[in-house]
């Protein structure tokens, strides 16, 4: 984003590094919603829990039986 403001219905995307960035050139005094904070934070969880699972497909394709 090029602009420093974030409106308060633009959800926050991209990896951990660009929504912290993202968030953290959001307006502070701009109050969220609670629906706002829930998408961010179901979107968080759903991408933690994607990464999860990839790490531990790749740590059971290492693991000699």
């Amino acid at each position: 984003m090029t602009d420093a403001t974030m409106p308060a219905s633009t959800d926050l995307n991209g990896t951990a590094d660009e929504r912290i960035r993202q968030l953290s050139e959001a307006d502070p005094t701009a109050l969220q919603s609670a629906e706002w904070l829930l998408r961010q934070l179901n979107g968080a969880l759903s991408a933690w829990a994607a990464d999860e699972t990839r790490l531990d497909i790749d740590i059971e394709s290492r693991v000699d039986y």
